[in-house]
């Protein structure tokens, strides 16, 4: 999986929710796109595929604190703060 490149957004392809699972993680990290905003938060995963990969759901969130689409989404260890993002269609 390492250096594998999405090739219409030239974006790191990262890990699956189930291969995260798999390594007993159930949440994930989400950071604001936007490194002057540094709202982020912990999520629950439960919800999503297994086949879903944190790549995909960088594209399809945005922060409520500033309004800038797309984040940093990495396997998280956190959990229990409060939401600063919302997933859009």
């Amino acid at each position: 999986m390492s250096g594998e490149l999405d090739q219409s957004q030239g974006r790191p392809v990262k890990i699956t929710l189930g291969e995260m699972r798999e390594m007993g993680l159930r949440g994930v990290l989400v950071y604001c796109a936007d490194y002057r905003c540094s709202h982020h938060v912990a999520l629950s995963a439960d919800h999503w595929f297994d086949d879903m990969r944190l790549s995909d759901i960088e594209q399809r969130v945005a922060c409520s604190g500033c309004g800038q689409r797309g984040a940093e989404v990495r396997p998280g260890f956190e959990s229990g703060k409060p939401s600063q993002f919302a997933l859009s269609k």
